[in-house]
């Protein structure tokens, strides 16, 4: 399947966002899911995802973030993760949306954290960034090897540079899709995107990590996606999920950074029959 036929049907659009050119794709109907995606990433991240979860009846919504993908730039942003959550924010304003269900990836999943208790119903956190301040993640030299190949894939976004970045991404290496490659690559090549991926890198978010204690008065249900063998250790990520009143934790097998990518079907069964399930015992009281 190719990125093509995985958005094939959808609504590839730009909407104005609090006067950022902002780039969404949608399918499906129904009650809408929006899905934001990782540091250096864009809405493509979700082509394997949306299709599932419109065929369980939502409107799926993948959003491009502040100055990532094909979203306009901000020449006077910090692209520290409240003015990313500001923009989302104002993009759920620009449809109309109040509250929706919000589904977010690596940096998607902090911004997606900080919003949800003014705009989510229902959260799914897809290995969230946020978990552990900067220094200690990279005191791990796996994270370190994986943010040095980020790093290479910002600078000089060859091909075989952002194909190193994407198989360091995946349990299994050798299922880079070489069409992701290829619209990434063209995506990192202008000079003022690289530019907002420095700015990212170097922004300072430490008065917003996720700790316990702040995690502990976030009150939406929400469920955990992580892979098998993603970098977060498991005792940060148990340690995050017990600290909220309304989480649960599922460990996707065959899986690392993107187990929403490596496994599409699983993870969709999965936040499918969660949304379900809350949207039932919400209706029921």
């Amino acid at each position: 399947m190719t990125l093509w036929t995985s958005l094939l049907g959808a609504s590839v659009r730009y909407l104005d966002a609090a006067g950022v050119r902002t780039r969404i794709a949608s399918l499906g109907s129904g009650p809408p899911v929006v899905l934001l995606h990782g540091r250096g990433g864009h809405l493509e991240t979700f082509a394997a995802t949306l299709p599932g979860l419109a065929a369980a009846g939502r409107t799926a919504i993948a959003v491009d973030l502040l100055g990532h993908g094909l979203t306009g730039r901000s020449a006077d942003a910090d692209y520290r993760v409240p003015a990313l959550a500001a923009h989302v924010g104002a993009v759920l304003d620009t449809l109309g949306l109040s509250r929706v269900d919000l589904i977010g990836q690596s940096l998607g999943g902090w911004v997606a954290a900080l919003l949800a208790p003014e705009r989510a119903d229902r959260l799914v956190l897809i290995e969230p960034a946020g978990l552990q301040p900067e220094g200690v993640r990279l005191a791990q030299p796996h994270v370190a090897a994986a943010y040095a190949r980020g790093g290479r894939a910002f600078e000089e976004p060859t091909v075989d540079a952002v194909r190193g970045r994407l198989a360091g991404l995946l349990a299994d290496p050798a299922a880079v899709d070489e069409e992701l490659v290829a619209v990434r690559a063209a995506l990192y090549a202008p000079a003022a995107a690289r530019e907002v991926h420095r700015l990212v890198r170097a922004a300072d978010n430490a008065p917003w990590l996720l700790t316990p204690e702040r995690l502990s008065t976030l009150t939406v249900p929400t469920l955990f996606v992580r892979g098998e063998d993603g970098h977060t250790p498991p005792d940060v990520v148990r340690a995050a999920v017990d600290a909220m009143p309304d989480a649960r934790l599922h460990t996707v097998a065959a899986a690392k950074q993107w187990p929403q990518f490596e496994q599409p079907a699983v993870v969709t069964s999965l936040i499918s029959r969660f949304l379900d399930e809350r949207t039932h015992h919400d209706v029921l009281g």
